[in-house]
């Protein structure tokens, strides 16, 4: 399976275009997972409580 959608935020991650907080809200949404993030940014995915 092709990963076109993390290959892109890992690409505007690098570049500055999206930072940690974009990721997080798309590991929220389900568009990535906790590893994704953890291999984007190299900080694990901590959830966050209300």
């Amino acid at each position: 399976m092709l990963n076109i959608f993390k290959n892109l935020a890992m690409q505007f991650y690098n570049t500055g275009w999206y930072d940690k907080a974009i990721i997080a809200s798309f590991v929220q949404v389900g568009a990535l997972t906790a590893d994704d993030f953890q291999e984007i940014t190299g900080d694990k995915y901590a959830t966050q409580n209300a």
